[in-house]
């Protein structure tokens, strides 16, 4: 049974090896994983991350319905194939759904930043203003 190291943050010289590995030696999915005790998923993620690939679809030695079919999917038993015949905008369009909702939060949390700086700053502005600012020493 393989210990992975979930939660553990990708260090530079890891990251390097990843690249190395996948890219010069051309390594497989499965035996990257296995060298850096991740999952094949946390690889696959990293890898499209780092830009070494756009998508899973492309990522060598790795094929997604065996995957799925071994039913190490998300810890998964047993998860049906994917469906060859199933249109890439469906998937497409969900993701976007996904990203836009994730953007929508990221907005309005930084618009209420926004706002709580701004009632900072004229805080900050009435509290200068109201006091007895000196003005400047001369110097003969």
């Amino acid at each position: 049974m393989t210990t992975y190291r979930n939660g553990n943050k990708w260090t530079v010289n890891e990251t390097l090896s990843l690249q190395r590995e996948y890219e010069l030696l051309e390594w497989t999915i499965q035996q990257i994983a296995d060298k850096h005790q991740r999952s094949v998923m946390a690889i696959l993620y990293r890898l499209e991350h780092e830009g070494f690939i756009s998508s899973w679809n492309e990522a060598r030695g790795f094929n997604a319905n065996e995957f799925i079919e071994s039913g190490t999917l998300y810890g998964a038993s047993k998860v049906a194939p994917i469906d060859e015949d199933y249109e890439e905008d469906t998937v497409s369009a969900v993701s976007d759904n996904v990203h836009v909702a994730d953007l929508t939060d990221r907005m309005n949390n930084l618009e209420k930043s926004m706002f709580e700086l701004n009632g900072m700053v004229k805080r900050i502005n009435d509290s200068m203003v109201s006091q007895k600012i000196r003005s400047p020493l001369r110097h003969y």
